[in-house]
């Protein structure tokens, strides 16, 4: 083979080499990217939210290895004990009137979290406050303006949620 042609090939073989590298990194990249609300490895689909309503059972602020971290919420709801995150940046105020027996309605997600179903707190009312754990993405809020008054008579009669 002559000179040139050697050239020719080499520039050949290291384009299609760099357009190869191109594809499998932009594939790596976009297998990455998040998902709705992906955050800390849970996703957190708006459209699969629910609405739970339930009594305290107890407040765990050191949850199980291989839960999230931070405070869980264990409510008991239709018979079963479901298992709900609030994250790291409930106030102490909240926590403290987050007791047993209270009647407490919680919107969010659920998630299977290592083999066990962990439903992720967007909002959270009770005793006629409504605290706002997760934004409509699902990313942990931390803010002072987290809790505020609920006004609406068809969310709190007669001192519980309906």
């Amino acid at each position: 083979m002559s000179g040139r042609n050697w050239v020719t090939v080499r520039t050949v073989a290291c384009l299609m080499a760099s357009v190869l590298f191109i594809v499998i990194a932009a594939r790596g990249a976009s297998s990455r990217e998040p998902a709705i609300g992906q955050g800390f490895g849970f996703a957190y689909d708006p459209v699969q939210e629910i609405t739970l309503v339930g009594v305290v059972k107890r407040l765990v602020s050191q949850p199980a290895t291989g839960s999230p971290i931070g405070l869980h919420l264990l409510i008991l709801s239709d018979g079963k004990v479901v298992d709900v995150h609030l994250g790291p940046y409930v106030s102490r105020e909240n926590q403290r009137a987050l007791r047993a027996g209270e009647l407490v309605q919680v919107i969010g997600v659920n998630e299977n979290v290592h083999s066990k179903n962990v439903l992720l707190a967007r909002q959270l009312v009770f005793h006629g406050h409504l605290v706002t754990v997760r934004n409509e993405r699902g990313f942990l809020v931390r803010n002072r303006e987290s809790l505020r008054k609920v006004h609406d008579s068809k969310t709190v009669m007669n001192g519980g949620i309906q």
